[in-house]
């Protein structure tokens, strides 16, 4: 078992590094921000994917980057020093497993950092955690978390009092981090399912949440205006660039609401 990731370094102005980032998001296990420079970090056998990606934005973006490697375990303490807690519209707090400290938030959410998974600190969390409050979903029953991850929102939701929600992820590694998530925050009965969000037909739930990338949200919203669903559909992991093109696929659906933080958007979709 390699005990080693494979990191990629990106050097660029800051407003640019999200745009940048983003064309890793089909292969990367994750990322660390730091100012001008964001760190990458990849399985050893996506070595030539990423290179290919790189070749291609190379002639559209002015960056610089090197390649290193880091061994796990000291990843995991180095954690330690950056993973603040995160603050979201003074309601909801996400902290990690070894914060003792006491909030007043009313949604306290407690992880075991898993850096391939997830843990609020991303941009496009934060603002589907954003719509979540803003929609005020503990009025409703049922919500289907597509791309689950470390399970921040489906955590969420089930403090919000929603009696039934499922949570997809197609990576099974992120199962055991998910329910270590549930573990740690107090909250148990989220059904938690090992598959493509692709695969999973049944859209009938009162809220649907989204928080991938561009080409998979597309995939989605084609097949929630094809399925009778009534769902609130609320999308995050997009930028502002990508936003027309959101909007040339949302058919006879409306954009009920639009936010944005930095470079990213969430928007919230009806039929």
């Amino acid at each position: 078992m390699n005990e080693s990731w494979l990191v990629l370094t990106l050097y660029s102005k800051t407003t640019d590094l999200n745009i940048l980032s983003s064309y890793f998001d089909t292969c990367s296990l994750g990322s660390h921000d730091c100012d001008e420079k964001i760190n990458l970090y990849f399985d050893f056998s996506s070595r030539h994917k990423v290179e290919s990606i790189l070749e291609n934005i190379n002639v559209k973006y002015k960056f610089e980057y090197d390649w290193s490697t880091e061994n796990k375990k000291n990843w995991m303490e180095n954690w330690k020093d950056f993973f603040t807690p995160v603050s979201i519209n003074n309601e909801v707090i996400i902290i990690p497993d070894w914060d003792e400290k006491t909030y007043n938030h009313k949604y306290k959410i407690k992880l075991c950092p898993a850096m391939a998974f997830g843990t609020g600190h991303h941009e496009s969390t934060q603002l589907i955690i954003q719509q979540m409050l803003y929609f005020k979903i503990h009025k409703y029953e049922s919500l289907l978390d597509l791309g689950a991850g470390s399970g921040i929102l489906s955590i969420l939701a089930k403090k919000m009092g929603l009696s039934k929600i499922t949570s997809i992820d197609s990576d099974p590694v992120c199962m055991d981090n998910f329910n270590q998530n549930c573990s740690l925050s107090d909250v148990s009965g989220i059904n938690f399912l090992t598959q493509d969000v692709h695969e999973f037909n049944d859209y009938n739930y009162d809220i649907i949440l989204a928080n991938i990338d561009k080409n998979n949200i597309i995939k989605i919203l084609k097949k929630y205006q094809k399925n009778k669903t009534t769902a609130r559909l609320i999308l995050a992991g997009l930028l502002d660039i990508n936003f027309s093109e959101i909007k040339e696929n949302i058919g006879s659906c409306i954009i009920e609401n639009h936010i944005q933080k930095g470079e990213w958007i969430s928007i919230s979709v009806k039929k």
